[in-house]
């Protein structure tokens, strides 16, 4: 045998095409939940996850490193607690520098604001690093050993550029260090606004001794007009200048001195040319940060990744999942037949969703364990007996594994799969019957038989003649038996008795409805507590039956316990035993 990989041409493909069908599988599978639980604190952590894609074939060992790096976060989680709360703590406070980085790759300059985020960016990288501790890495010291892609890496010679000489919380302005001209400008210009000062300053107090009032360098003093000596007296100081009248009052201000004329006018121009040189350092100061865009780049993706992978983690942790075991697509030496038979296996796997459910209704949830090592295989079990459960667990197990999550089980053991197609009750196509639908849907996979797909079937055929829903269910196993190239999975779940011995395919069955029939009577079942009761007596372990095993007849439990008429189910009962009531129904 040899490993065969895609092309990253071919792989791009695979990925631009939908992995979940039809449109609901994702939500129905209950992906979408799970997905929401991957929660990174930070934007740059949000950012790769808006950007993850799932594994496909051929993306084995790019998977298997995906689940190196997260092993090794759990390890150090629990080993190192107090890091990892300092650590995301530091991680919800991170600033986002995308739009910062966005203008340094435009050669654009950096306004104070972005030059900020800039300054913030070294500031988390340097918080991060210690409470890391790599740089205790060195000879003899103690230093974490961290995977390499979430180490930042250091970013002192750019933060001596945009925070010289600062401690604590970063700021960011365009200082007097970073240009002697431009601390001239400032210094002159400083001197000028004081001898302004002091200029009016004289003015103002030849007003106060007159108006008993003391006008401010930019602000008014207002007169009541009913003080007509006092506004005439104002109006005649050569120092004031009348602004308006009002119907109370009559406004003055304070009328610049030659001298204070020529002061404004220096100002004015030397405020010009310090804004002129606090954008030639913010030009100066941009084209030394664009040195740095590799570095700060490859920051920004190590904060991503590492505030990402602790997202995976917390929801691994929450569930207590494991990391997979992945089998790798290879074809034969001669080239022909395609892939070999790769076998899916779970161990004590559970539906996160369904189990919370479960013992929030007081029951005791049962993992399913199944090793599907065929094309097809069926499942079957009464209605309301966990079939569409197992299927969903199967499901989320795999889709959790592609998408680099650790899966919720004991064990699981898989190969890659090009595409997941969940056909659920659920799934309607507006207009169309169930069975239009159901046919509608189908021809998504089929389309897709020279790819590698997790079909899951959810009772096909049940909205139409059962007969003639058997069949054509059989047919479409049957073509996939025939026509299956690429290593397919195809798992169907049923009440139909006889599927899987009319194909020869491997048959588990739900064990279902755990019946006391003496417990039933004691607790005096109703429509109440009847749904309670069936979560805390319902198994949806699976088990793997001979091909000709008949399916569980639950139905009229199922009815009882939830509370039909007790009348309805006796002459249900009758009816199963043959007995006809006034000689007209027969079963």
């Amino acid at each position: 045998m040899r490993d065969m990989k895609p092309s990253e041409m071919e792989k791009g493909q695979r990925r631009g095409k939908g992995v979940f069908t039809p449109p609901g599988a994702r939500e129905n599978l209950g992906f979408s939940k799970v997905w929401e639980m991957v929660s990174p604190r930070s934007a740059m952590g949000r950012r790769v996850k808006v950007r993850t894609r799932p594994f496909m074939p051929g993306m084995e060992a790019e998977l298997e490193a995906e689940f190196d790096c997260l092993e090794m976060i759990l390890s150090l989680w629990d080993t190192y607690p107090d890091s990892f709360f300092e650590i995301t703590g530091i991680l919800e406070n991170a600033k986002d520098p995308f739009s910062a980085i966005s203008l340094l790759r435009e050669n654009r300059t950096l306004p104070p604001q972005e030059m900020f985020l800039i300054a913030h960016l070294c500031f988390t990288v340097n918080r991060l690093r210690q409470a890391m501790m790599v740089e205790q890495g060195g000879e003899g010291g103690q230093g974490i050993k961290w995977p390499q892609k979430v180490i930042p890496p250091q970013l002192k010679d750019l933060e001596s550029h945009v925070l010289p000489g600062s401690k604590g919380q970063p700021t960011f302005y365009v200082s007097d260090a970073y240009s002697e001209d431009l601390a001239a400008v400032r210094k002159e210009r400083r001197e000028k606004e004081k001898a302004l000062r002091e200029e009016m300053s004289e003015e103002a107090e030849k007003v106060e001794k007159v108006l008993g009032k003391r006008p401010g360098l930019k602000e008014e003093i207002a007169l009541r007009n009913t003080e007509y000596e006092l506004v005439e007296k104002a109006r005649l100081m050569p120092e004031l200048a009348e602004t308006r009248e009002t119907l109370t009052h009559v406004h003055f201000r304070l009328k610049p001195t030659q001298d204070a004329i020529r002061l404004e006018r220096e100002i004015s121009k030397l405020k010009r040319k310090e804004r002129q040189l606090e954008e030639q350092v913010l030009q100066d100061l941009s084209l030394k940060v664009r040195q740095y865009l590799p570095e700060i780049q490859e920051a920004v993706r190590a904060i991503g990744d590492l505030d990402f992978l602790i997202a995976k983690g917390e929801v691994a942790r929450s569930m207590g999942a494991v990391r997979p075991q992945i089998v790798g697509p290879c074809f034969s030496e001669n080239g022909q037949g395609g892939r070999p038979q790769l076998p899916l296996v779970l161990e004590d796997a559970f539906h996160p969703e369904v189990k919370e459910e479960v013992e929030a209704r007081g029951g005791t949830y049962q993992p399913i364990s199944i090793e599907i090592d065929s094309t097809v295989s069926v499942i079957t079990g009464p209605n309301m007996g966990g079939k569409t459960v197992a299927l969903q667990t199967i499901g989320l197990c795999v889709a959790m594994v592609q998408w680099g999550l650790m899966a919720p089980c004991k064990g699981i053991t898989m190969g890659l799969y090009d595409f997941i197609h969940f056909q659920s009750q659920e799934e309607e196509v507006p207009g169309l019957s169930s069975f239009a639908a159901e046919m509608v849907n189908l021809k998504e996979p089929l389309s897709r038989m020279d790819e590698r797909g997790l079909i899951l079937l959810d009772e096909i055929g049940r909205g139409t003649n059962p007969a003639q829903g058997l069949a054509l269910y059989a047919a479409i196993l049957q073509y996939y038996l025939e026509n299956d190239v690429t290593c397919s999975h195809l798992i169907a779940t049923t009440h139909y008795h006889g599927l899987a011995d009319m194909l020869g395919v491997p048959h588990w069955q739900v064990k279902g409805v755990r019946p006391d029939s003496e417990k039933m009577k004691e607790a005096q079942i109703n429509g109440e507590n009847g749904l309670d009761w069936l979560y805390r007596h319902m198994d949806y372990a699976l088990q793997k039956v001979g091909p000709d095993t008949p399916t569980p007849h639950d139905a009229l439990l199922i009815a009882r316990v939830l509370g039909i008429n007790r009348e309805i189910i006796e002459k249900a009962e009758g009816f199963l035993r043959g007995d006809e009531p006034d000689g007209e129904v027969k079963l």
